[in-house]
């Protein structure tokens, strides 16, 4: 095993799940690839929303399309080959067993069985990009979700990132003052002017519906300092 050398570990503090976990490299404990996080694993525990699992292959990242066309990909998939027993399940490996996050998703254990074909629960992709509304009508749709860690160390939802465009769309101009060429900073910035935090208790997620209800809607706007 290769000695690793430790930097910034993301899960002690802030967590945004779409831009600091999804398409994100699985290592494990002796460095070797394991594949990358095409989606995330959410459950509602009594901490509150809560990032229990990262989720791997084609199952998880095809559902991230969304709409209709996401759970039609995922069927066509479970059908070419329909001998493989739950194929329409993406792989599951719990978070329990991740070590350290930085620009990569490093393990502390052995890549060899560790991801399961297991049921599991909500996903972050089906979060991402669902309508706000406001007591006034639409304010936008969740651009990301950003996570704390809780009690029992697992990232807890602490608040929504709600703002015009897609998913993905910030880039993480909103999180550091000298992040990225100047000119595409100011550009973006100026896009995502209206971008607002909802705290996660002024929020109201209606999974059936795909929906996110809120109180009433923040009027700050995200600034560089945040995560």
């Amino acid at each position: 095993m290769t000695e690793r050398i430790r930097t910034e570990n993301r899960l002690d503090g802030p967590l945004d799940g779409a831009l600091h976990l999804l398409d994100r490299q699985l290592v494990d404990v002796d460095d070797h690839l394991l594949g990358k996080v095409d989606d995330v694993e959410l459950q509602e525990l009594p901490e509150g929303l809560t990032i229990t699992a990262l989720l791997a292959g084609p199952a998880a990242l095809l559902g991230r399309l969304g709409g209709r066309l996401g759970p039609w990909f995922v069927d066509r998939w479970g059908r070419m080959r329909i001998s493989e027993p739950h194929r329409t399940r993406p792989w599951r490996l719990p978070v329990e067993l991740v070590d350290h996050l930085d620009s990569a998703v490093h393990l502390a254990v052995r890549r060899d069985g560790v991801l399961r074909r297991d049921r599991e629960g909500r996903r972050l992709g089906d979060l991402t990009g669902m309508d706000v509304y406001g007591p006034s009508g639409r304010v936008g749709r969740v651009l990301d979700a950003r996570f704390e860690p809780g009690d029992e160390g697992l990232p807890v939802l602490s608040s929504l990132i709600v703002g015009q465009g897609r998913p993905g769309t910030l880039l993480g101009y909103d999180r550091r003052g000298d992040q990225g060429p100047w000119l595409v900073r100011v550009v973006v910035r100026r896009l995502h002017r209206h971008t607002v935090i909802v705290p996660a208790d002024r929020a109201h997620i209606l999974w059936s519906e795909a929906r996110v209800e809120l109180d009433h809607v923040p009027t700050d706007a995200p600034r560089h300092a945040f995560g």
